[in-house]
């Protein structure tokens, strides 16, 4: 089998005068003649698709693709600061200590559980910051421990919800009630 009958492709038959096959064979030899082809073909036809779309067309598309990608940041943001917006006042002003804090507990309730890898990610911009969200997720249930008595903020270590080592608010009622 060869590397083109591997992938997704599929096999054309196609008639060339002797003059050309003899050049071909000259070229490229008798047993190199259907890739020489097969190269010829899609090199050609790459540089003809590419020049056949008008370069307004182009610009088009790449301007589409960034404005939908900012309306789904947006979207995102939104979304956030409607649940931002929905903490109670214990939760907002004794239990959070700044935005960071207000914006993990946001996105657990959000999305209903999230990784620390996720959460860093999300909110900090890089998977590798994940200690530092896992260190103020223990400070917010610390917190929690000494206004509510009891931890919000569940670690659950297998798979839960279709998420592996997640976190979790057990009551979402004492943090939006």
């Amino acid at each position: 089998m060869t590397d083109i009958e591997n992938e997704d492709s599929i096999s054309i038959r196609l008639r060339l005068s002797n003059d050309i096959l003899e050049k071909i064979d000259l070229i490229a030899g008798e047993r190199g003649r259907q890739r020489f082809i097969e190269d010829a073909v899609k090199w050609r036809l790459l540089w003809k698709l590419d020049e056949d779309v008008p370069p307004i067309i182009t610009q088009m598309l790449e301007d589409i693709i960034a404005l939908q990608e900012r309306v789904t940041f947006l979207e995102q943001e939104r979304a956030s600061s409607m649940y931002l917006g929905g903490f109670n006042d214990v939760t907002n002003d004794e239990i959070c200590r700044d935005d960071l804090d207000r914006k993990i507990i946001a996105h657990l309730l959000q999305y209903e559980g999230a990784t620390t890898p996720e959460l860093a990610q999300w909110l900090l911009g890089s998977e590798t910051k994940r200690r530092t969200i896992l260190d103020r997720l223990n400070r917010l249930n610390s917190r929690f421990q000494e206004v509510f008595g009891k931890e919000v903020l569940h670690f659950e270590q297998g798979i839960f919800r279709g998420k592996r080592g997640a976190w979790w608010i057990k009551e979402p009622k004492l943090i939006t009630d």
